[in-house]
């Protein structure tokens, strides 16, 4: 399996493209730190900030949060900085853990106001079923509604303006059409995070599209009545995950009571659902060789903090590629599914080509713990 040289990213993380053995998220990291001229965006930025900052009589902005210390920090950012008045709009996850709690009301006791959507349980469950079984993506529904809730409540609040966080494809890898964008809209919102599956397929899998209205994305007519522009905070400021962190902890945010979430090298990231950090990073780990740790390895070695050879060395000494268990009897018992089900159905998504397999039977070879047995890994 191919390796970026300068990271420790594989070739078969989805729409990465290598150039001279390098992947572009890390050719986007060298015009990030070195060619752009963050002043002159910051000035852009500011221009359009103008044309929608109000009087402080209603909200001028939504901030599309989940607790996270990115999602924290833009709304503290954009009030404190740019003078805006964020009404911050959250999606609730499919289970909210209790640092999740803690750190939205981190953000009301920062002085936030927040709407909370919560759909229909029951419907939820069925979606997250044909995520899990259908999609190999546990969170599906999530995925979607951190998108589709804010721009719902741009419309119905009628607050035209959305300010998102770093623009992923230019951050970690993507098309290459989509790295310089400034804006996010619906044509993303469709590519990168539905898996392929409309929301109006899952009519064929037994669920109503009238049942999960909070996933409707609003139509063109209602968007462009009310103007809604989505924007990447990330594009006008040098985006930096570990100094978002450092700052929300110094204002009393939580980071995770229990040290890195499964899967992961550090303690900081994916803490609000009980699924979206473990079992989602999991089930990539297993369709594509790598997890939550080498993300965060990488965002660290191309920030500079971290050569290529310590993040190789620090990436084994964590549990990524382990089975999450910690949440697992929790899920079982949220999709009233057996630990059989669960596991044949995580063998249905693995990539065959990238782990051990029986020279016999050509099975999937695992060890005492059933965790999977990797063929590759950086050097």
């Amino acid at each position: 399996m191919k390796y970026c040289k300068k990271c420790i990213m594989p070739a078969t993380r989805p729409e990465q493209v290598f150039t001279d053995d390098i992947c572009d998220a890390c050719h986007s990291s060298e015009r990030k730190h070195n060619d752009l001229d963050w002043n002159k965006r910051q000035q852009e930025f500011e221009t359009i900030l103008s044309k929608y900052r109000g009087d402080g009589s209603w909200y001028d902005c939504i901030i599309p949060v989940s607790g996270g210390k990115d999602s924290c920090y833009q709304a503290i950012t954009m009030r404190d900085k740019y003078k805006m008045n964020p009404l911050c709009v959250t999606h609730t996850p499919c289970e909210l853990t209790e640092v999740g709690h803690k750190n939205l009301n981190f953000l009301r006791d920062q002085g936030f106001d927040i709407v909370h959507i919560s759909g229909n349980r029951k419907n939820y469950k069925e979606l997250m079923k044909i995520g899990f079984f259908k999609l190999g993506d546990c969170c599906w529904p999530e995925h979607i509604g951190i998108f589709t809730v804010p721009a719902r409540m741009a419309v119905s609040y009628k607050i035209p303006l959305i300010i998102w966080g770093e623009n992923s494809q230019f951050e970690y890898g993507g098309p290459a059409s989509k790295r310089e964008n400034s804006y996010l809209d619906r044509n993303w919102l469709e590519q990168f995070q539905m898996c392929n599956h409309r929301l109006e397929d899952i009519e064929h899998d037994g669920v109503k599209l009238n049942d999960v209205k909070f996933l409707h994305y609003p139509s063109d007519e209602d968007i462009q009545n009310v103007g809604v522009t989505g924007l990447f905070l990330g594009y006008y400021e040098k985006w930096d995950s570990k100094r978002n962190g450092d700052m929300m902890l110094e204002l009393g945010w939580h980071k995770n009571p229990d040290g890195p979430v499964e899967g992961a090298y550090n303690d900081i990231e994916n803490l609000d659902c009980k699924w979206i950090g473990g079992l989602h990073d999991y089930m990539k780990f297993i369709k594509f060789g790598y997890g939550r740790a080498t993300d965060q390895l990488c965002i660290e070695i191309r920030a500079g903090r971290m050569s290529r050879e310590k993040a190789i060395e620090s990436l084994l000494k964590t549990d990524e590629g382990e089975i999450p268990w910690k949440y697992i009897p929790d899920l079982l018992n949220y999709l009233n599914i057996s630990e059989e089900e669960f596991l044949n159905n995580l063998d249905n998504f693995t990539n065959k080509n990238i782990f051990k397999r029986n020279p016999e039977d050509g099975s999937l070879m695992k060890d005492q713990n059933r965790n999977l047995i990797r063929k590759y890994l950086p050097n």
